[in-house]
């Protein structure tokens, strides 16, 4: 990725906040500033993902539903080819 370095100040943080902040990168072995770092990609890109997953499981459910329809039909196609060959076979 290609970053053009910005600056961003944000001021007022609570001594709260901010330890809640450094407990979090810790957490996650990162350091404050590449933690919200990610913690803002994650944000500004969010909404980017929220269609695609929605479409996502809109397509999921009609998948089941068209899988469920197949398997109906084929157990019903396999119910007729075991009563012909039973049939062939009494002749």
């Amino acid at each position: 990725m290609n970053f053009l370095a910005h600056t961003t100040i944000i001021r007022n943080l609570s001594e709260q906040d901010l330890a809640a902040l450094d407990d979090a990168a810790k957490r996650s072995r990162l350091s404050r500033e590449e933690y919200l770092r990610m913690l803002i990609h994650h944000d500004a890109t969010d909404h980017l993902l929220s269609g695609d997953v929605s479409d996502l499981r809109e397509l999921t459910k009609q998948m089941a539903i068209i899988i469920e329809q197949n398997t109906a039909a084929f157990q019903d196609l396999s119910k007729e080819i075991e009563q012909l060959h039973s049939l062939q076979q009494l002749r």
